[in-house]
C-alpha cells in the first residue's frame, strides 16, 4: 500500500509542477477545441477579452504545500506558455498539462485541467490576466495581453 500512495503521489507531484509544453495557436483560427473539462460555460462568455496573452514570470511564485505524509513539498519555478482566448474560451499549457476554461462578460476566468488542477483569476481594464493555479503547488501568475 505504501508503494501505490508513493507512486500515485510522484506522478500527481508531475503533473502539478510542470514544465511548459508547445503554446496553443495565436490568433481568432486558432482552433481552440473545448474539453470537457473547461471551467465556465461557453453560454456565459464574451469575445470581448480575444487574443494573445504573454506569460508574465515575475508574477509566478511558486507557494510551497503540505504534502501527504510527507510535510512540505519543495514547488519548482517552471514557467506556462503564451495564453490564448479564442470566442471566449481560454487555454495555456504548464508541461504538457493544458488548462482550459471560459471568460465571463466581467473577466473572470476559471480553468481546468483533466488532472485534477485549477486556475482561478481575472482580466483587469489594462489586460492583465492575474490568477492563482492550484495543484499539489500554489502558483500565482499573470499574462499581459499583446497589442
Amino acid at each position: 500500500m505504501k508503494g501505490v500512495a508513493l507512486a500515485y503521489l510522484s506522478v500527481f507531484a508531475l503533473v502539478a509542477c510542470a514544465p511548459p509544453g508547445t503554446p496553443p495557436a495565436v490568433g481568432a483560427a486558432s482552433g481552440l477545441t473545448p474539453t470537457s473539462y473547461a471551467g465556465g460555460t461557453a453560454a456565459n462568455t464574451t469575445t470581448a477579452f480575444d487574443g494573445p496573452y504573454s506569460f508574465s514570470g515575475e508574477e509566478y511564485e511558486p507557494r510551497q504545500r503540505f504534502g501527504f505524509r510527507r510535510g512540505f513539498v519543495d514547488c519548482p519555478n517552471y514557467t506556462a506558455s503564451p495564453l490564448i482566448i479564442s470566442t471566449g474560451l481560454a487555454q495555456f499549457d504548464v508541461l504538457n498539462i493544458r488548462f482550459q476554461g471560459y471568460v465571463t462578460p466581467q473577466g473572470s476566468l476559471e480553468m481546468r485541467t483533466g488532472v485534477g488542477q485549477h486556475f482561478e483569476g481575472r482580466i483587469n481594464p489594462q489586460r492583465v490576466i492575474t490568477g492563482r493555479m492550484i495543484g499539489t503547488c500554489v502558483y500565482d501568475a499573470s499574462w499581459q495581453k499583446i497589442a
